[in-house]
């Protein structure tokens, strides 16, 4: 299959670093020229990753076109491409919904919405989509855990919850960065939070559907150093607020606010 990605930024590179590793057959991908040194890096990684002069040579030289710009340069970007009929189109773009990328992207397909994270490139972590496409799983299956949803507004939920990518490691920065207020070295401050966070992280990869509360039981002894942090946490509204920061994404997702806003004035 000849497959497209109109944008070359870090989710581009973590799913095209996926599939090629995943050694995916009779896969020919083209790039978009726009991050030529990130483009160029992959081109010369995998014989599989050709970069194109422009970004209307990656349409019209794939079957399948992957969008994956910036919410903020895609009306720029998309109105000045000329899709085919017989394309189909699939759209890394958070804050685009289907009815919009469709009216951008006529007279081709749109196949769905697809919502990967950067883990892809370790053929990890989930990767949502809507409306579920039994063909379109199978193409994403091989560089994460696929879950299809018919509801674009859960789709949206799940765009919104990979916003906390960040502020988990910002977490594990301010957990480092205590213990060695502590007189830890440096180096063994990094290497045991990431060593904790990601041991207790592999207990949670087991999903049962009933959410997440026996591990919090498991993990906070009675009268214990857990249960005690976890409590004050709660008491000072911390997880309240990420609630409240995870509604003002998902009203970004759907137009009802933007970078501007903020938890006070949302």
């Amino acid at each position: 299959m000849d497959v497209g990605f109109i944008g070359a930024g870090a989710i581009t590179e973590a799913v095209v670093t996926g599939l090629c590793e995943a050694r995916a057959s009779a896969l020919s991908i083209l790039l978009s020229p726009r991050n030529r040194e990130r483009s160029r890096n992959l081109s010369e990684r995998y014989a599989a990753v050709e970069v194109a002069a422009d970004n209307q040579q990656v349409v019209d030289r794939s079957e399948m076109v992957i969008l994956a710009v910036r919410p903020q340069v895609a009306e720029a970007v998309l109105a000045a491409l000329k899709f085919r009929p017989e394309q189909r189109v699939v759209s890394f773009i958070a804050t685009l919904g289907s009815a919009e990328i469709r009216r951008r992207v006529r007279p081709a397909l749109l196949a769905g919405r697809v919502a990967p994270v950067p883990p892809a490139a370790q053929r990890k972590g989930p990767i949502a989509m809507c409306p579920p496409n039994d063909q379109l799983a199978k193409f994403f299956d091989p560089i994460g855990t696929v879950i299809q949803v018919s509801d674009e507004a859960q789709l949206d939920a799940f765009f919104s919850v990979s916003a906390l990518m960040a502020p988990y490691f910002e977490l594990l920065e301010s957990v480092s960065a205590w213990l060695r207020a502590q007189g830890v070295e440096a180096a063994q401050a990094d290497t045991y939070t990431g060593s904790l966070f990601r041991a207790i992280a592999e207990k949670s990869t087991q999903p049962s559907g009933e959410g997440f509360a026996e591990l919090v039981a498991e993990h906070a002894t009675r009268a214990g150093i857990n249960e005690q942090l976890r409590r004050e946490l709660l008491a000072v509204g911390f997880y309240d607020q990420v609630h409240a920061g995870l509604d003002l994404i998902q009203a970004r997702m759907q137009g009802r606010a933007n970078y501007e806003d903020t938890l006070k004035k949302a």
